[in-house]
């Protein structure tokens, strides 16, 4: 039973106090054509990148493995 108040209560540390606030608190400007692009651009890409370093690392560590 400790051990579920625990995680509880670390979860609840690392949650943004944003999230708890009401609708009408947490209103914002909404983000600019440009920034969002360059944020739908950066999340198609991520896919790509994640995929070049396990390929590059897994090429490293079989050069390193035959020197």
């Amino acid at each position: 039973m400790r051990g579920t108040l625990s995680l509880a209560g670390l979860l609840l540390a690392l949650l943004p106090l944003d999230v708890l606030a009401c609708a009408t608190c947490s209103l914002r400007e909404p983000e600019s054509a440009v920034r969002s692009a360059l944020l739908v651009v950066g999340l198609m890409l991520t896919p790509f990148l994640v995929v070049g370093v396990g390929l590059w690392a897994v090429r490293r560590a079989g050069r390193e493995d035959g020197a």
